[in-house]
């Protein structure tokens, strides 16, 4: 070879490097990956490529210098396949997406754009590679998004429909539909609702779909459909307007309430019921109180006279026996049917509270004295600790019958050499607490329910041996409530029990207060 050849030879060979050197730095510049490859070995990558392969910058050298380790296996076929078809001149795609495996091992989506031309006056191919991760992310979501959605619509048991609210032409329903309806598929998709007549009102589905333009989702609307066989059932309509391919789709769901509906008629209406039914047995017995008592009076009265022997002497002493065996039968049928016309005017809101200023003291120094004797009789201790300094708003026979409700309660169920204390007092708000304690048998938290219920008694060796309705404690408890007071029940079985009836501030002030 010439002297002359071979100075231009060398001088094409440093324009081929010059010219490398000027794509190179080209192509660095650039935010795409591009790798140029040669057979199986990767010749050029740019910084973009590195970075997508795992390497912070320029001096870290990819570890294999074929490209083969760092595409996924289950994508080299499809790579390698593209490579070969565009190297022959072949049918090759333009573009196409794989991973590839980054230094740390995790994968990468890319999509590749690829093309032969010369490089360093060899044929070679360039690949442009755009990271696709997130967007695969997406659609990965996306995916699992609707095939959870497709379950949800074929597998509710409530009816779904799909349609497009230009035309109002249904585009999918689910099973439940197709059942409820008695419809074929066929039959359904691509109709509209209106010539399937499913509405029980023609002009509910057009009402509807106005009212819906206003707002993106409507929830619990009452409508009633014609369902298989022409049966009129009621149903709980859900929608939700969808924006899907420029496209406003409406997606309708439905409960149907028929059954619950039915049941819940006829709870309502038995429930009517037993309300007129109590008011009524209420209002009877409230308006019966002249009648029972008049004639329970007399026997009183009666039984009085023969026992004290008023007009003469009997003449036999068992005959004034019977006669106080009499009198006090009466006497207790007549409390129990005192505390039933009570509670009966409580049920039939006929309970009246004339309130005033009274004295409490005065009140409860008479339940006291009411209490006394039985106290005695039954070898009980009654103690007193009564605030005289104030005045209460309440109506008086309220509060009397509150305390010696509260004070009989307790004497019957403390057992002899035990104490019974009612107590008058402030409380730190400037209210006022009516408290009756006992050392009597007590009550779990489960009795205590059940003695504040009308009738309900517990269950104990005591309390058996004793008489009574089971209604002092509910007595009170309506009394209370009508005071505009509260009632608190403190019980412990073998201790005993406190129960407090405790009156807001503007109901009490000071006896010196008023008197000025």
């Amino acid at each position: 070879m010439s002297k002359k050849s071979t100075v231009k030879s060398n001088a094409e060979q440093r324009g081929a490097e010059e010219a490398a050197v000027s794509k190179a730095a080209l192509l660095d510049a650039i935010a795409e990956g591009v790798i140029v490859r040669r057979g199986t070995d990767i010749i050029y990558i740019n910084d973009a490529a590195r970075k997508m392969f795992g390497f912070d910058n320029s001096s870290q050298e990819i570890s294999h210098p074929s490209l083969a380790p760092w595409i996924h296996p289950e994508d080299r076929l499809i790579v390698e396949e593209n490579y070969n078809e565009r190297v022959k001149g072949g049918e090759a795609s333009n573009q196409y997406d794989f991973r590839i495996i980054r230094s740390d091992n995790s994968l990468c989506w890319v999509t590749c754009r690829a093309s032969l031309l010369d490089w360093q006056g060899e044929p070679a191919v360039v690949a442009s590679l755009t990271d696709i991760t997130g967007q695969k992310e997406v659609e990965k979501s996306y995916d699992r998004t609707e095939r959870l959605f497709t379950n949800i619509f074929r597998l509710t048991p409530e009816v779904m429909m799909l349609s497009n609210m230009r035309d109002g032409k249904i585009l999918d329903v689910n099973p439940a539909f197709l059942n409820v309806f008695g419809r074929r598929r066929d039959d359904v998709i691509g109709n509209t609702t209106e010539n399937l007549d499913i509405w029980a009102d023609a002009t509910f589905l057009s009402r509807f779909v106005e009212e819906l333009k206003m707002t993106a989702s409507m929830t619990d609307v009452p409508a009633t459909l014609k369902t298989r066989g022409n049966l009129i059932r009621h149903f709980r309509l859900f929608a939700q307007k969808i924006d899907h391919d420029k496209d406003r789709l409406l997606l309708l769901i439905g409960r149907d309430v028929t059954d619950e509906l039915v049941h819940s008629q006829d709870l309502q209406r038995s429930r009517d019921n037993a309300e007129l039914a109590n008011r009524a047995k209420s209002e009877f017995l409230a308006n019966m109180s002249h009648e029972l008592r008049t004639p329970l009076n007399a026997i009183l009265g009666f039984a009085e006279i023969l026992r004290d022997e008023m007009i003469g002497p009997i003449g036999n002493k068992r005959y004034s026996e019977y006669a106080q065996d009499i009198h006090e039968s009466g006497k207790h049928l007549l409390e129990i049917i005192n505390d039933i016309l009570d509670l009966s005017k409580v049920e039939a809101g006929r309970l009246e509270a004339h309130l005033t200023w009274i004295s409490p003291v005065e009140c409860l120094e008479t339940c006291l004295t009411l209490v006394q004797q039985r106290a005695f009789d039954g070898q009980i201790s009654l103690k007193n600790d009564i605030d005289r300094s104030v005045l209460l708003e309440a109506d008086e026979r309220l509060v009397k019958q509150i305390g010696l409700n509260l004070l009989s309660n307790a004497v019957k169920f403390t057992e002899q050499g035990g104490v019974v204390t009612l107590i008058l007092h402030k409380t730190a708000n400037a209210g006022l607490c009516l408290s009756v304690s006992d050392t009597g048998i007590g009550m779990t938290p489960e009795e205590v329910k059940v003695a504040r219920r009308p009738f309900g008694q517990v269950d104990s060796n005591l309390s058996q041996k004793q008489e009574g309705s089971g209604l002092g404690l509910p007595l009170v408890s309506a009394f209370t409530e009508k005071l505009n007071a509260t009632l608190t029940i403190d019980s412990q079985p073998g201790v005993g029990t406190r129960v407090s009836v405790t009156f807001p501030p503007f109901k009490v002030k000071e006896i010196e207060a008023e008197t000025k």
